[in-house]
């Protein structure tokens, strides 16, 4: 492999490896008010990379992606029933 595709290989590799901590937050703080900006903070991209990266990444927006991880901690809470509660 030529040097610039090392290079290239391992920064994709480092980007994945931050926007898993994103998503980590995500599933860590579902209460939390996490914004697309404070997201984006916190892997140090600009918004619009972060988002577009994020997508490729994971195939959803982070908003879609937090609101698909809801919807199935709502599901997951219906299902286990009020002895759950």
């Amino acid at each position: 492999m030529c040097l610039s595709l090392q290079v290239a290989a391992q920064h994709h590799l480092r980007e994945l490896a931050l926007l898993r901590r994103v998503r980590d937050r995500i599933d860590r703080e579902p209460a939390a008010a996490l914004d697309v900006e404070a997201l984006a903070a916190t892997v140090d991209l600009p918004v619009a990379l972060f988002v577009r990266r994020f997508r490729d990444a994971y195939g959803l927006s982070s908003h879609a992606y937090r609101r698909a991880v809801g919807a199935v901690r709502n599901r997951e809470a219906r299902a286990a029933g009020p002895e759950a509660a």
